[in-house]
């Protein structure tokens, strides 16, 4: 019975159709997407705290995920007390410049109370890490 051995080459052109390919670890690697994904992180300020009514429709949520949807698709989101976990595909721009977006927005006023996004944070890494 004959062995195929693979002696050069890497998963990522298997398994990513737009990873790096340049030794980087901790690129997110999506079978599924067409565009190398993005995750962002996006922080509430000092003493905000989202409830279960900042998810209903036209709540705090719902503004902050249509916000960024503005040049990225949004593939799935994460919402916690303390800061919205979003991963984006396609994007078209950076955690700055939707930072930039998301705190023009100003006071949201919703049921459970008023989030400020004037003073959310965003953030962005290499990875996107589960539990």
């Amino acid at each position: 019975m004959a062995i195929q051995t693979r002696y050069a080459g890497d998963a990522q052109g298997i398994n990513n159709v737009d990873a790096k390919t340049d030794g980087t670890l901790a690129t997110i690697i999506a079978t599924g997407l067409t565009k190398n994904p993005l995750a962002l992180k996006l922080t509430m300020g000092a003493g905000q705290t989202l409830a279960a009514a900042d998810s209903a429709t036209g709540n705090a949520v719902e503004t902050l995920i249509r916000t960024i949807a503005i040049d990225s698709t949004v593939v799935m989101y994460q919402v916690d007390s303390d800061r919205i976990s979003v991963l984006v595909e396609a994007t078209g721009s950076n955690a700055a410049t939707i930072q930039t977006r998301i705190q023009a927005l100003g006071n949201l006023t919703v049921s459970s109370g008023n989030v400020w996004a004037n003073v959310i944070t965003v953030s962005s890494t290499n990875g996107f890490k589960l539990a």
